[in-house]
């Protein structure tokens, strides 16, 4: 029997070395994960290569649609290689910040970011190895800036620098991200996550440039990283334009203050389900499984939140990647998403529910909610070759299981970012009603309905118009 998925919030898993093996692949996949991460931070192209072969073979022996997202480096500033790779920064002691390469000391970082030193002010905070240290600017002149150590502590070779409010006009998208975004292409990832987008500028370069390089049947999806002040203000505009969003919260919170992260993470979430995009949360969401076998009660209660908002998907990082407990970290984000799952009255309601729109296809979908509840229909179903009929009715969050049926593979794929959907590959059908005949044999064979069920039916009325403009109650076996 084919199985509805695990939960109906995804579980996103970045691979690296403790996940690259074909035995742990395939314990992972069928622990729940339903998109794996390859961050282009870390490794080199022939090992992401090797992981992408791989999990492509165990998805097809599975049976199991797994997306690839490729998450691309973009401009993240960072220390350069520093003496015995390490050194301890003295709170209250002075450190110049240089631009340039060299080899780093406790008294001198050096930092390799065209026009960053110049862009400092007096008084402006810089912060380092993700948050953890902090120095403020007391002197500025030229490409060299003399700060006081406000929080030492131990900085390692290539760790993270992060200037907050300073917008050094660096484009997110580097010479590096485009050599790796040809080699995600040819390998046929599913998604392409752009890091530090300032604005929805960003995201329609990137549009342009995967217009010129990749098919139009083979165009992954745009998932903005949310990391930056400037992304969070212009957040309507970035989802206008963009396939999806992520709350990249580690990097968000040194850019805007950790106290903030909460409240932003919220409207971030209800925001992009209010423009019918699916949003990934991310960053420390069980950390300390990285070593444990067991989370906090605290990352409970996070992961916990994280679903009551809504988020689509909940993503690991360093979990999966380099944690020595990969699979029981998939698990306890499958377990804590069910236990809340249950409760699936709780989530937030819509702001826009009662709302006129000019949209068929989110007109459509939003009554598919609706007359699926009033009529105790036992799913609701989308037929798509994009994916957006799925995308749309899923924005909904509509109590009952929905099914994507799709006859196009990369869609299968692209649906395991959607909240609650379960993706269905068919072949083409030339009329509706074939359509729905074959999906409903689906069904039944496994054994999801049965005779008599109702089915809420969402589709376009002419096959192949790529238009969500109809809606169908069908009976089982009628």
């Amino acid at each position: 029997m084919a199985k509805l998925q695990k939960t109906r919030t995804r579980v996103v898993a970045t691979l690296g070395p403790a996940t690259s093996s074909e035995a742990m692949l395939r314990r992972i996949i069928r622990a729940g994960v339903d998109v794996v991460r390859l961050n282009f931070s870390h490794g080199t192209r022939e090992f992401h290569k090797s992981l992408v072969v791989k999990v492509r073979k165990i998805s097809a022996e599975l049976k199991e649609p797994v997306a690839i997202l490729q998450d691309l480096s973009g401009p993240k500033m960072r220390v350069g290689t520093l003496e015995n790779d390490c050194v301890r920064l003295r709170s209250g002691s002075l450190v110049e910040v240089v631009e340039g390469a060299g080899v780093g000391s406790a008294e001198r970082l050096f930092l390799q970011v065209a026009g960053s030193i110049s862009q400092l002010s007096k008084g402006q905070i810089v912060r380092l190895a993700d948050g953890l240290l902090e120095l403020r600017v007391v002197k500025q002149k030229g490409q060299v800036a003399t700060c006081r150590i406000i929080h030492g502590g131990w900085l390692r070779s290539r760790q993270g620098v992060n200037i907050p409010g300073a917008d050094l006009g660096v484009d997110p998208l580097t010479a590096k991200d485009k050599k790796d975004l040809d080699f995600g292409l040819s390998m046929g990832v599913d998604a392409v996550a752009l890091s530090f987008v300032r604005s929805r500028e960003d995201i329609l370069k990137l549009r342009k440039l995967l217009k010129r390089k990749a098919p139009s049947d083979r165009m992954p999806l745009v998932i903005a990283k949310i990391e930056r002040a400037e992304a969070v203000e212009d957040l309507e505009g970035i989802l206008e334009v963009a396939s999806g969003v992520m709350v990249a919260r580690g990097d968000l919170g040194v850019e805007i203050g950790v106290e903030k992260v909460p409240l932003v993470q919220k409207r971030i979430i209800r925001a992009a389900i209010a423009h019918n995009k699916p949003v990934i949360t991310a960053t420390q969401m069980l950390e300390s499984m990285i070593d444990r076998p067991t989370p906090t009660r605290a990352e409970v209660s996070d992961v916990a939140s994280a679903v009551f908002e809504g988020t689509d998907a909940l993503m690991l990082s360093g979990e999966t990647a380099v944690g020595k407990h990969p699979v029981e970290a998939v698990k306890t984000l499958v377990s804590v998403s069910r236990e809340v799952e249950n409760e699936l009255s709780l989530l937030p309601p819509r702001d826009d529910v009662l709302r006129v729109v000019d949209d068929v296809g989110k007109a459509i979908s939003r009554g598919s909610r609706e007359i699926a509840r009033s009529l105790d229909a036992r799913a609701v179903m989308g037929f798509t070759a994009s994916g957006t009929t799925a995308r749309l009715i899923s924005s909904w969050r509509p109590s009952r299981p929905i099914f994507g049926f799709t006859h196009v593979l990369q869609t299968t794929r692209r649906m395991k970012f959607l909240w609650g959907v379960t993706p269905v590959h068919m072949g083409e059908a030339t009329t509706v009603d074939d359509m729905i005949a074959e999906a409903e044999a689906w069904l039944v064979a496994n054994r999801h309905v049965k005779r008599g069920d109702r089915l809420v039916v969402v589709c376009g009325q002419r096959m192949g118009s790529g238009s969500t403009n109809s809606i169908h109650v069908h009976e089982v076996g009628d």
